[in-house]
């Protein structure tokens, strides 16, 4: 699953829409493919609360693509906010695929760490110029000394990007029904 030509293949899709990344955004794609989003969901009322208030801080964009996957094979994915409410997507739907995408089992920790260290060999063999090797392999250690935790995206790219997105299984796209999903 997490070889380096699809490794490679997904981090070159979200270097393309997200040039501002850093090897922590890197990782946090990674994170969330793996291990999916059930670190995010501790109380589906708390999750459900939070997603209609940015569901309605949000404004409409139809720019912005409605979907990223954040797997090799497109099982799971980043969906964005604002498309979503760009296509009149209904929050309560998208609040259940959610809470539903967080009740599986995408991956391990250790599978995590093999994705990892595929990436840095990936920089350290210089596939992408925008991540130093040393400023990867210092946010390795880092993440090393940390037990590979969750993580937010870098101020750069949370400035560059504003990302407003949840998790999602691709299967609850036609659940979803936005005019989007049905286009994607």
């Amino acid at each position: 699953m997490w070889k380096r030509a699809s490794l490679t293949r997904l981090i070159d899709g979200h270097l393309a829409r997200h040039r501002a990344m850093e090897p922590r955004d890197v990782y946090k794609v990674l994170y969330q493919g793996v291990l999916g989003s059930e670190h995010f969901v501790a109380s589906a009322e708390d999750f459900a609360a939070r997603l209609r208030a940015e569901y309605e801080a949000v404004f409409p964009d139809e720019g912005e693509p409605l979907r990223e996957a954040i797997r090799p094979g497109g099982e799971l994915m980043r969906l964005n906010l604002r498309p979503f409410k760009a296509g009149k997507g209904d929050v309560e739907r998208l609040i259940t695929a959610c809470l539903q995408t967080a009740e599986r089992t995408w991956g391990t920790p250790e599978e995590l760490r093999v994705a990892w260290a595929t990436f840095v060999e990936l920089c350290r063999a210089g596939t992408w110029e925008g991540f130093p090797a040393a400023e990867v392999l210092a946010f390795s250690a880092w993440l090393e000394e940390q037990g590979y935790p969750p993580v937010h995206h870098s101020a750069r790219y949370t400035m560059a990007g504003k990302p407003a997105y949840r998790l999602v299984c691709d299967e609850f796209l036609s659940y979803l029904n936005t005019r989007q999903a049905r286009d994607v």
